[in-house]
């Protein structure tokens, strides 16, 4: 069942052209890998698929109530936050209806009422069901999953490099588990121990990605369907990277033929 479905996709940057009527379908189980050139559209295609850039024809459209989540899509709004208070805004939701909770006891206090204990019993409902007194203990793994937590959590996010920013802005994303996850080169300022980490993460979301990457290896570990954005055309193989390139050859060699 497709969550998201790119049609009619075409795109061109002076006299270059990315695609061409191209078009392509995310599934509810896609993990997927965007491969192709330097200068082929991979990241081009990431900004269509999220709104930041309108393509020159086709259209993106997304099943009712999906929500996507993009690498740099913080990139602003994490200056002026340290570090925990940044990944903590991840479920700003949960703290809100907290906030809401603390706000019945205290009038319960004041003016003893049954509606009001009712009332908390519903918040309090909702924040079990979101995992709400977990919550520290998911931050403090994936901050240590990414090797943030040699940051330090109190240090303001303005302060840190541009490569530390996008540790953080990933780990706020993957602590958010949105229906569809888009990241491009997710390995980057990543090292070894890391990548392992992510790619165990990766493999256990329950929504979908797509993920562009030059780290073939990752791919191959992360992806279940590759697209191949190529010659104006976006191509889609089912099965991990090393699959999708043996579909490719199989392809090219059929149309030689």
């Amino acid at each position: 069942m497709s969550i998201l479905e790119v049609e009619g996709l075409s795109q061109s940057f002076a006299d270059k052209r990315l695609y061409q009527n191209a078009s392509f379908q995310l599934n509810k189980e896609d993990h997927m890998g965007v491969i192709g050139q330097n200068g082929a559209g991979k990241s081009t295609l990431i900004k269509i698929v999220t709104g930041q850039q309108l393509p020159d024809e086709g259209n993106v459209r997304c099943q009712k109530g999906i929500t996507i989540g993009y690498l740099d899509q913080y990139v602003q709004t994490a200056h002026g936050l340290t570090i925990f208070e940044f990944l903590k805004s991840a479920f700003a939701k949960l703290y809100r209806i907290s906030g809401l909770q603390a706000k019945c006891y205290e009038k319960y206090a004041q003016a003893p009422a049954d509606q009001l204990l009712e009332k908390a019993g519903r918040y309090q409902e909702l924040l079990e069901a979101g995992d709400f007194y977990e919550l520290e203990t998911k931050i403090d793994q994936v901050m240590t999953g990414l090797g943030i937590d040699a940051l330090g959590k109190e240090r303001e996010v303005s302060s840190c490099s541009g490569g530390q920013r996008s540790k953080i802005i990933l780990a706020k994303l993957l602590l958010e588990q949105p229906n569809v996850l888009l990241l491009d080169e997710p390995t980057n300022y990543l090292d070894t121990q890391h990548i392992e980490w992510l790619i165990g993460y990766l493999n256990s979301l329950p929504g979908s990605f797509m993920v562009v990457s030059h780290d073939f290896n990752f791919l191959e570990r992360v992806t279940n369907t590759i697209i191949d954005v190529s010659l104006g055309k976006i191509t889609k193989y089912t099965g991990s990277f090393q699959a999708a390139i043996k579909q490719k050859q199989q392809r090219l060699e059929s149309q030689q033929k």
